[in-house]
Order: C-alpha cells, then sequence, then structure tokens
C-alpha cells in the first residue's frame, strides 16, 4: 500500500491535506488519519504497517481505524454497516442470500449455507438482541506470518451488553485457521468482548429450528386474546397436536391458523419444547 500526502487547493477552498490510498489499481481518498472513504465499501483490504493490531469499521457513514482497546467495547458495533462487498459470481460454490431477522428487523446477509444457519440460531436465540455480518476488519501488525487481516463473519450485542465476534466455520476447516482464531480470541479478550467459532448445530435441533424459522414472521404472531388461550392450555404439557385441537376448539380459529400461532410462539421462546428430540404433533409443549 502506497501512501502520498499532498496540498490540495480549489477555487477559493482553503488548502487542506489529504491522504490518498493505492489499493491494488484504486485510488481513494481517506479521512487524512488513516481511516477509509466515509460511505465506502472496500474490494481489499488496506495493510497495517504498525506494530499493533488495528480495527477498521464503518460506523455513522464513518470510516474508524482504531487500535485494539477496551474502548472498542463501548462502540455500537450492531450498528456498523459490512466493512466489504459480499462478492458473488456465476458458478461460486457458496450459497449467499439474506436471512430475515426478526432479532435485527431487518435482512442480515450470509455468505454460506452453514452462516444461514448461525444467523438462524442467532435469531432464535433469546440472549442476543442485534446481529450483523461483517461489520468489522481486523488487520494485523506488519510482521506478523502468514496473517495479514480477517473480517470475523459477524457481531452479535447480548442482552446484557456484552458484545461478541463469530466465526464460522466448518468443522473440518477449523484446523486450518487455528493461527488466525488465536489471533482474533486474543483481540477480543483485550477488548472485552466475547468470541465463537461456531461449526454447526446438532442435525435434530437444526431441523427443529428450520421448522419453526418458518413462522418467524409476524403475520404469524396471534392476538392477544389468542396468546391468553394458548398459554392457559399448555399451562401443563401437552401434546402439540392435542393443544392445537383444544385452542380452535376454544378460538373458533382453524388449526392451521392455530398451529402457526403455536409454533411462532415457540420460536420467540414463549413456549417450549424439547428441540433435541424430532418435533411433531405428538411431541410435549409447555408455556
Amino acid at each position: 500500500m502506497a501512501i502520498f500526502q499532498f496540498k490540495v487547493s480549489c477555487y477559493g477552498v482553503p488548502p487542506s491535506v489529504r491522504v490518498y490510498m493505492a489499493i491494488g489499481s484504486r485510488w481513494l481518498m481517506t479521512d487524512g488519519a488513516g481511516g477509509l472513504p466515509v460511505g465506502s465499501v472496500l474490494d481489499s483490504l488496506p495493510v497495517n504497517t504498525t506494530d499493533r493490531t488495528r480495527v477498521l469499521l464503518r460506523l455513522d457513514e464513518a470510516t474508524r481505524n482504531d487500535d485494539v482497546s477496551t474502548e472498542l467495547a463501548l462502540l455500537p458495533v450492531e450498528r456498523a454497516v459490512p466493512i466489504r462487498r459480499f462478492f458473488a459470481w456465476p458458478g461460486k460454490r457458496n450459497y449467499e442470500g439474506l436471512w430475515w431477522s426478526n432479532t435485527a428487523r431487518g435482512h442480515v446477509p450470509f455468505e454460506s449455507l452453514l452462516e444461514r444457519e448461525y444467523v438462524m440460531s442467532a435469531d432464535f436465540d433469546p440472549h442476543i438482541v442485534a446481529i450483523v455480518a461483517q461489520p468489522l476488519a481486523l488487520l494485523w501488525p506488519r510482521r506478523t506470518v502468514g496473517q495479514k487481516s480477517h473480517v470475523p463473519d459477524f457481531f452479535v450485542r447480548l442482552k446484557n451488553g456484552d458484545g461478541r465476534l463469530v466465526d464460522v466455520r466448518h468443522p473440518n476447516r477449523v484446523s486450518r485457521a487455528a493461527a488466525q482464531f488465536t489471533l482474533t480470541r486474543q483481540v477480543c479478550a483485550e477488548i472485552g468482548w466475547e468470541y465463537e467459532i461456531f461449526t454447526g448445530l446438532e442435525p435434530v435441533a437444526e431441523q427443529n429450528m428450520r421448522w419453526l424459522a418458518g413462522y418467524r414472521r409476524d403475520r404469524c404472531a396471534p392476538a392477544d386474546e389468542t396468546v391468553a388461550v394458548i398459554t392457559r392450555c399448555f399451562a401443563h404439557p401437552l401434546p402439540l397436536g392435542l393443544g392445537v385441537y383444544r385452542v380452535s376448539r376454544s378460538t373458533g380459529a382453524s388449526k392451521d391458523m392455530v398451529l402457526a400461532n403455536v409454533l411462532h410462539l415457540l420460536w420467540r421462546r414463549q413456549l417450549s419444547a424439547n428441540l433435541n428430540a424430532p418435533l411433531s404433533l405428538d411431541a410435549e409443549v409447555s408455556a
């Protein structure tokens, strides 16, 4: 990366200092403090020429380039936008897309089916209150062997206010990235964030969660009076199918609508069931 400083003066505009970075074949004007272009999305990451890990993130229409410290724990990273582009091309092996998140109240991008699985599980987790994809880049010190930078897959904000960085990897690929994960864990410890390496859910739990996720949207939410009837019906453990039948008889709503309502409440954790066993109409559900 080449960095040059020079004066700019044009038609009465006071002289000001600008810093330009050559990234690949592109020239980008920065904020003069080693940051990146405001509001830009990167095709590639700059190289850290210092001896300390730097953290890049785009927050409130500005790009920050900070040294690692506990002060970063105070930043609302969940409001950051992706630090780099989500690339796609014909024939790409990974499956990409957007997940509608009830937690984020918007779409969260993912770049693989395993990342989609993580976003689904985070959306289902009652301890997570915000989810953002690739909000920052970690630029390793210049003498780091074999590593220049790393973009963690997700950042989540927990209900207790803590932050957590998440990397998603297939179990067979974790060992290949062990050094990178170790560096990332050290950064999180220094900032005061948690760190997680997500390798996938158990198959039965994933299937159950995927079924419930189909009913996560607000259109499946029952009215308050229906919630009260469902809660009374499942006050004690009851097979799902039997409970749906009783609520349908009590409210006059169709069994299909009541089933959608009950599954929505299971997704919202207002009802509970054993998700480590196959979820069926015979599964016990309780309020």
